[in-house]
């Protein structure tokens, strides 16, 4: 992690309720989640309770990011959140490897797309479009994508969190740090 100012900001939450009114959820997002980082007990009990029938390696929530306060994800975008943070360091890394990376989430057809662009890259997700500075972008979104795995460590969660910081590392050392 690096001590300098953060652009790119993100929170994680499972969701311990069913949505089954849209509107409801956008309206009153808390009712619907928990946020893994600052209800640690309580995130970790509803992510063993709701992921034991999947052997814990799917639980719905939502990833929200901004950058430099813009939100780019967030309610009403839910799904597998150890698929989105997967999917984002895949496009991380496709950005890297060829100048776009893009994925949608894991159950849905929303976009996510990283794209160089003149003087920059462009992060499309879903209908939202933000230019950004892509080094910055890409090591603070790989830095968020580590504390979430290291979270899901830290609470003994079930899942390959050893496999996701190995990758996340290994498209690190894709980034022109100079």
């Amino acid at each position: 992690m690096h001590s300098e100012t953060q652009h790119l900001t993100s929170t994680t939450s499972i969701l311990v309720r069913m949505v089954e009114d849209l509107e409801d959820f956008q309206e009153h997002p808390d009712e619907y989640l928990v946020d893994l980082y600052t209800d640690e007990k309580t995130a970790k009990q509803a992510w063993l309770r709701t992921g034991e029938r999947h052997h814990f390696t799917y639980n719905d929530g939502v990833v929200t990011l901004a950058w430099e306060g813009i939100p780019l994800l967030g309610v009403p975008e839910w799904d597998d959140i150890c698929g989105i943070w997967h999917y984002l360091v895949i496009v991380v890394e496709g950005y890297l490897t060829d100048g776009r990376g893009e994925m949608s989430f894991p159950d849905s057809p929303t976009p996510i797309i990283l794209e160089r662009i003149r003087g920059g890259a462009l992060v499309t997700i879903a209908d939202t479009k933000a230019r950004v500075e892509p080094v910055t972008f890409c090591r603070e979104l790989l830095d968020e994508a580590e504390r979430f795995w290291r979270w899901t460590d830290q609470q003994d969660i079930p899942v390959d969190s050893g496999w996701a910081l190995t990758e996340i590392e290994r498209v690190r050392s894709k980034i022109p740090w100079r």
